[in-house]
């Protein structure tokens, strides 16, 4: 009974956590922190990463 409850609320938060995620992304757009610049970075159109290495 009680495995059955704790085992329900974990799924209920992970539920949520991957559900607003997955909104605010919707919303928001894929921005994300680049650690090299300290700034938010977009994806660019064509997947590829803007500071991949020069040497490739």
């Amino acid at each position: 009974m009680v495995w059955n409850v704790v085992l329900g609320f974990v799924l209920l938060v992970v539920a949520s956590y991957v559900g607003t995620t997955m909104a605010l992304r919707g919303f928001f757009g894929r921005e994300y922190y680049d650690p090299n610049t300290g700034e938010f970075v977009a994806p660019s159109a064509d997947g590829e990463d803007e500071t991949a290495d020069p040497d490739d």
